[in-house]
């Protein structure tokens, strides 16, 4: 099977090191004439084609070597030269076929005059597996409880047969153990560049993550788990096992009695709750839910211990959430009397346009929080349009979040008279900003004459992307 990992150090990463440099904000700053101006990150990698990327930022200039190193720099794996002078490029590339290593590691020297700013390092790794799955494989101790019957039932084959696997805090208590499946990756709490919630690898990294009795020993379990999704593609799939209170600890308050390093006691609910307060609705799916008891023996005393499988096994599939949100009562139809104006009100339903004032806000409002989406406001108005009615007629719609204008559309002439004629004028406008508070507005132009127009209001709708096939 063939797979690719993707890694990411920002420069401000602690895997990344320099000795003559200096690490300001973001970046590190070289000025040296010699000296190593970058180190790291110290990779234990298989074999395979190596990519390897220094990012800079800016005008960089001097001459420069990068090394690409194991056992600490004394086994070199390829050298190459760089004279930056004027240096226009964003990268300092290298690509070379490697054996299996320990502690990879890039260098950059300086040879002569170096002046340049780095940003980061992007390491891009395909290799092959040829092993294939047994049920005597090595993996950590829980784990290998029903490693066969996962084989057997096509667990693995469901959720971790891509060719990009992680599995997180795979070394366990043991030693000696491998990742889940033959083309994973095992990473745990000492690896290159990881902070304690996130690790160093690209958006979309991974098929499959996998955890067992780890995650009830993360502190910043909000912060990993969203972490870990970030680093799934969609269709992926992120498989967490935990010990069940009510099985392993068989106790209702912490600390517990087996393992005094649980930061939180686990049921069903619990854990799914955990998923929901973590992840944005709609952008993930339950795919497997078991409370596993395998030869579990009941008999025993809480305190005394117990022996058999003792788990909740959750699958969630990390899916592309919808263009659409939940209603919430935002998306809909704001009749002209939700709308602040200084105009006469006749009626509550339409208002008739005084075009007396140049370049003056007709309606402004209603203020309305919007979750992050794509949108499309239709302003309609009534009236008696014709060629000849419309003259130098200008109108000026928008749309304001917090005040500021995200979206406009000017109109005057035959291009008003048309939509004008459809009675309804249409603005698209997209929002990141979650809750960000909305108002649509009319303004009147450099204009004081026109057709007699009556607005009624705004209909706000979601922007539909064209529909793909299932």
């Amino acid at each position: 099977m063939k797979s690719e990992i993707n890694w990411r150090f920002p420069a401000r990463n602690a895997a990344l090191r320099t000795v003559v440099g200096e690490k300001i904000g973001d970046v590190i700053r070289v000025r040296a004439h010699r000296g190593c101006a970058l180190h790291g990150p110290y990779l234990d990698l298989p074999a395979g084609r190596c990519t390897v990327r220094v990012l800079l930022r800016g005008p960089s200039h001097g001459r420069v070597r990068m090394d690409l190193t194991t056992a600490d720099g004394k086994r070199t794996l390829a050298s190459e030269a760089f004279h930056l002078l004027n240096w226009s490029r964003k990268t300092i590339e290298m690509s070379v076929d490697i054996p299996a290593v320990t502690g990879f590691e890039v260098r950059l020297f300086c040879r002569l005059g170096v002046s340049l700013e780095i940003e980061g390092v992007e390491i891009d790794h395909a290799f092959e597996t040829l092993e294939t799955l047994t049920p005597d494989r090595t993996v950590g101790f829980e784990s290998s409880k029903t490693y066969g019957d996962k084989i057997a039932s096509g667990f693995f084959d469901r959720y971790l047969s891509g060719p990009r696997i992680m599995e997180v805090g795979y070394k366990g208590y043991d030693g000696g153990t491998v990742p889940i499946v033959p083309q994973a990756i095992g990473v745990d709490v000492d690896y290159p560049g990881y902070d304690g919630s996130s690790f160093p690898f690209a958006d979309e990294s991974f098929d499959g993550i996998y955890s067992s009795h780890c995650f009830e020993h993360i502190g910043p379990w909000k912060e990993v788990l969203r972490d870990w999704y970030r680093l799934l593609r969609y269709g992926g799939h992120l498989v967490i096992v935990v010990p069940h209170q009510f099985l392993f600890e068989r106790k209702r308050h912490l600390p517990s009695y087996f393992n005094p390093d649980h930061k939180r006691y686990y049921t069903s609910k619990g854990l799914l709750a955990e998923i929901e307060e973590a992840f944005e609705e709609n952008s993930y799916r339950v795919r497997h839910l078991v409370e596993n008891d395998k030869d579990f023996d009941y008999w025993p005393a809480p305190s005394e211990g117990s022996s058999g499988c003792y788990e909740i096994e959750l699958v969630i599939e990390k899916i592309r959430p919808p263009y659409w949100h939940p209603d919430d009562g935002s998306v809909r139809a704001y009749p002209v009397h939700e709308f602040r104006t200084s105009l006469d009100r006749a009626t509550p339903w339409s208002v008739d346009l005084d075009l007396s004032d140049k370049n003056r806000c007709l309606f402004w409002g209603p203020y309305v929080g919007l979750r992050p989406s794509d949108y499309v406001a239709e302003f309609h108005f009534d009236g008696d349009i014709t060629e000849e009615g419309i003259g130098d007629f200008h109108l000026v719609l928008d749309v304001a979040r917090s005040g500021e204008r995200v979206a406009f559309r000017e109109l005057r002439g035959d291009g008003l008279r048309q939509a004008l004629q459809q009675g309804k004028v249409s603005l698209e406008f997209s929002n990141d900003e979650a809750g960000g508070i909305h108002e649509f507005r009319v303004f009147n132009g450099n204009v004081t004459t026109g057709p007699k127009l009556a607005f009624n209001g705004v209909l706000l709708d979601y922007k539909r992307p064209e529909r793909t096939a299932a």
